[in-house]
């Protein structure tokens, strides 16, 4: 499943982020360890705030918002996240710009997970309360995770800040790198599902489009 039908419109498109963007937002909101409601991840997908033409318009676009955010709720609780078939490392200098779709794809899924920083917080909190030996392993896998996304949400900044680091074998690396990117999301989402444990009933928290 994915949103291209409502960007088959361009008055739809027009007023929202790039379906890759938005896509990677709202994988990254069914991702928060504590679900949040849709008024909180709806607008995210809009860059035009306010030019909706009429309430058919307005209907239309929740409705797929909505459902793609319940796909994306049902893989993750049936561990058969993936990423799109769109996001894939092309080892070509000038596809490795920030508007490629993997990049996009990242970039909507970090700008999420930052929005969400305080509810994360607040699962690691609980977590480290409960069961305080986990919180290393997990720190590191977390790190590692937002690490990789980073990288390749924006390639050229992350080459620059390598070559500042003096890792002139980073731009090499970068294919072997990109492969371990499905199982690095699995582990987000693992790390998520962790956190959440400590949280109630996480999965049955969202509630109906109003």
């Amino acid at each position: 499943m994915n949103l291209l039908q409502i960007y088959q419109k361009p008055e739809n498109a027009a007023i929202l982020h790039s379906r890759f963007y938005v896509e990677g937002a709202i994988f990254g909101a069914g991702v928060s360890p504590e679900i949040p409601m849709p008024d909180v991840w709806l607008p995210w997908a809009i860059k035009h705030q306010g030019q909706m033409k009429n309430n058919q318009q307005a209907d239309a676009i929740t409705d797929a918002l909505f459902d793609y955010f319940k796909f994306c709720l049902q893989q993750m609780k049936e561990n058969q996240q993936v990423l799109p078939n769109y996001c894939r490392f092309e080892n070509d200098p000038e596809d490795w710009g920030s508007d490629s779709a993997l990049s996009q794809w990242l970039q909507g899924l970090l700008s999420a997970h930052s929005s969400m920083e305080s509810v994360w917080q607040n699962a690691w909190q609980l977590m480290q309360s409960k069961n305080p030996e986990k919180a290393p392993q997990l720190a590191k896998q977390l790190k590692h995770s937002l690490g990789m996304f980073s990288t390749f949400a924006d390639i050229n900044l992350a080459i620059a800040q390598a070559n500042k680091r003096g890792q002139v074998d980073f731009i090499t690396k970068l294919p072997l790198i990109a492969k371990s990117l499905p199982e690095t999301l699995k582990t987000y989402v693992s790390i998520s599902g962790e956190l959440a444990s400590y949280l109630p009933n996480q999965f049955e928290s969202f509630v109906q489009k109003p």
